[in-house]
């Protein structure tokens, strides 16, 4: 999250915002917005936002495209559980 959080400093930057310019244009408070900068905290909401007035919402579009080979999450789910492994019995005696 801090990676993500330099790289929205790296944009901002790029375009010759300040923080407070950032924070206005996209309805965020500044000591949010800082606080994702400095420690990539945040929520998701508050992200977006961002991304959009950067003109990186695309890419955020594309990290939370629905996969379409999973009908559910269940499926999702039981494809990324590790198998138990079978049992050995005992010998009889």
């Amino acid at each position: 999250m801090r990676e993500i959080g330099g790289r929205i400093r790296t944009h901002r930057l790029a375009r010759g915002w300040t923080q407070a310019e950032l924070a206005e244009r996209s309805g965020v408070s500044l000591s949010t917005l800082k606080l994702l900068e400095r420690e990539g905290k945040g929520s998701l909401q508050r992200l977006a936002k961002i991304a959009v007035i950067l003109n990186l919402d695309g890419e955020l579009r594309t990290l939370f495209a629905e996969p379409s080979h999973f009908e559910s999450m269940d499926a999702v789910e039981r494809a990324t559980r590790p198998r138990p492994q079978p049992r050995r019995r005992a010998p009889r005696s």
